[in-house]
Parts: C-alpha cells; sequence; structure tokens
C-alpha cells in the first residue's frame, strides 16, 4: 500500500512539472513580434516553468528503475523492455507529428494561403529522433535539408529515448555491486560536463541521477552509497550548471521523495501529462495566434493562459484515452521471461 500511494504522488509531480512548462510557453507567447505579456519582468518570473522538463527527467529517473525491480528485469529482457517502452511512447508522438503537419498544411493552405511543403525526410528524422545527430553531421548528411524539430519539446523527448536505452544495460549491474553504481554514475556526469551545451542524457545525467538515488533510498533507506551519488549529482549541478538548473533538481528530488499528499485533479492531470506535454504547443499556441488581435488578448493576457491551458488539457485527455491508454495497455502485455 504505500508503495501504490507513494507512485500517486508521482503521478501528482508529472502533473507540476508539465503544467509548469505550459504555463512558460503560454505566458512567453509571441507571434509577429506581438507579446501576450508585454512585461518583460513579468515574462521572466514564469520563464523558470521550464525547469519542469528536468524534473520530468528526476521522474524518470526514479519511475522506470522502480519498474525494472519491481518485474525482475534481467538483461536477456532487454529487446522486450525497449519494447515495451518504444510501444508506451511512439504512439501518442507519432500522432503529434501527424496533427502538427496536418494543422500546419490546413492552415497555411486554406486560412493563410502562403503555401506548405511537407519535408518527408525532415519528419522521419524528427519520427526516429535523429535531427540533432543529423545536423550534427551535416557535411555527410547533405540529403537532409533544413532539418530541425517540429517542435521544440521533441528533442526532450529524444533525451528521455537515450535514457530508456542506456538504464536497460545499466540496471543489471548496479544490482551486483555499489562500485558499479557510483563509478558508472561519476563517468556519465562527467561527460555531460564535458559535453554542455549539447541536449543528451550525458548533459542531463545529473536529473537522471537523482531520480536514481531518489529510488534507491526510498527502496533501502538512506547509507553512505546513495547519499554520495546524491552529493556527486548537487556536485555536478553546483559546478557545471546554472543555479536555476541546480535549484530545479534540489526541488525535483525532494518531491519525489517528500511530497506530503495528492490531490484528484494533480493525479489524473499526472496520468494525461505526457499527452498534454506533447500536445500542448499545437492546441494552446494555435489558440493563441488565432486571437493574437483579440482585445482579450491584449487586455486578459492570463485569461488566456488559462483558456491555453484549458484546451490543452481538453486535448491531452482525448489523446490519453484514444491512444496512450491502450497503447499502456499493449506494453503490458509484455512480459519478461523467466
Amino acid at each position: 500500500m504505500q508503495n501504490r500511494v507513494y507512485l500517486n504522488h508521482v503521478e501528482c509531480i508529472r502533473a507540476f512539472a508539465a503544467l509548469a512548462v505550459g504555463i512558460y510557453h503560454f505566458t512567453n507567447f509571441s507571434a509577429e513580434g506581438i507579446f501576450l505579456l508585454n512585461n518583460e519582468a513579468t515574462r521572466g518570473i514564469f520563464v523558470y516553468g521550464a525547469q519542469g522538463v528536468e524534473i520530468f527527467y528526476i521522474i524518470s529517473g526514479f519511475i522506470i528503475p522502480y519498474s525494472l525491480y519491481k518485474s525482475s528485469y534481467r538483461i536477456k529482457n532487454y529487446l522486450q523492455y525497449i519494447s515495451k517502452r518504444s510501444i508506451r511512447l511512439l504512439p501518442p508522438y507519432f500522432l503529434t507529428i501527424a496533427l502538427i503537419i496536418g494543422v500546419s498544411y490546413y492552415t497555411n493552405t486554406y486560412i493563410w494561403p502562403v503555401g506548405y511543403n511537407i519535408e518527408w525526410r525532415n519528419i522521419g528524422a524528427n519520427a526516429f529522433f535523429l535531427v540533432d545527430f543529423i545536423q550534427s553531421n551535416a557535411d555527410l548528411l547533405a540529403h537532409f535539408p533544413d532539418n530541425g524539430w517540429i517542435n521544440p519539446v521533441f528533442q526532450t523527448l529524444k533525451v528521455e529515448f537515450q535514457f530508456y536505452i542506456i538504464i536497460g544495460l545499466l540496471i543489471p549491474l548496479f544490482k551486483k555491486h555499489t562500485i558499479y553504481l557510483i563509478g558508472i554514475s561519476a563517468l556519465l556526469l562527467a561527460i555531460g560536463a564535458y559535453t554542455i551545451p549539447e541536449n543528451t542524457v550525458f548533459v542531463n545525467a545529473p536529473y537522471f541521477l537523482l531520480g536514481l538515488a531518489a529510488f534507491y533510498i526510498f527502496e533501502n533507506g538512506w547509507n553512505w552509497t546513495y547519499a554520495g551519488l546524491l552529493i556527486l549529482c548537487l556536485l555536478s549541478l553546483f559546478n557545471f550548471y546554472v543555479w536555476q538548473d541546480l535549484f530545479a533538481g534540489i526541488i525535483g528530488f525532494a518531491m519525489v521523495l517528500w511530497l506530503p499528499k495528492k490531490m484528484k485533479f494533480l493525479k489524473f492531470t499526472g496520468k494525461i501529462s505526457y499527452s498534454f506535454y506533447l500536445i500542448h504547443g499545437l492546441i494552446g499556441g494555435k489558440f493563441l495566434y488565432f486571437f493574437r488581435e483579440s482585445s482579450l488578448f491584449q487586455d486578459y493576457p492570463f485569461l488566456m493562459v488559462i483558456f491555453a491551458l484549458l484546451l490543452s488539457w481538453i486535448g491531452a485527455y482525448l489523446i490519453y484515452f484514444c491512444i496512450e491508454k491502450p497503447s499502456i495497455r499493449i506494453s503490458k502485455k509484455i512480459r519478461y521471461k523467466s
């Protein structure tokens, strides 16, 4: 029962992180030089909502090892594990790509007849999280012109997927001896510090490892090994990252371990948080863009933010029940063989 209650808390943290990112994007919305919030200082306050992405990473660092340990995962189950995560992650992601392309094509063809060219190669690069790789190897991959992320949040999903690939290989090692946990974690942190500002799993390793430390502490209690891992992560954030990253790391770690209560609305919003994270830019962003010249946009900006959040929540609700929930059900049917 304790584990079940705790995971409800994790859903609340997911909701908090998703809403924080949505509020950041909507309060800093601009179109054709028109800002929703004219006051730059006010916009600057909501910029910190972007740290919700790092809190998502901390949650993943906790919940993926948790599920692997509870399912008696072994390295021979790696392909099944990747299949489970892919089925869980990719269908809502592919749908979001299709919706963005479809809406952009329709609006640019029939509402604002400026034309829209569908770049199939770029769509493929987004679908398989290869945009950054192609950009880094532009000389060798010149046949991918104008390659870029269709939605900036997709880049963070690339980081998540990289974490899934790595942690499935490392968890069996961590089970064998704590020396592997500390040694490999220190290596990941060093690679991340050396490769800043690339947006990879290595650069974001402090957050994933904070979640991993929270998992071990939750399961086994405090000891010097887990405290050492926590200190390594915080030292890395303090020395090589900006203070907002350190603050997000501390807050996320504390919430994962000690969030004092749960709320039904936040719990359900946590369930649909992945769909909300994917779709809020399309639904909320298009809503604000369509009404950018209205009196509501100019006189009641915070009301517009609330409307954008609400519409995005409704869209996420529909995607969750139509696509994400069935995907979760299918992924659960894949079981690890003893």
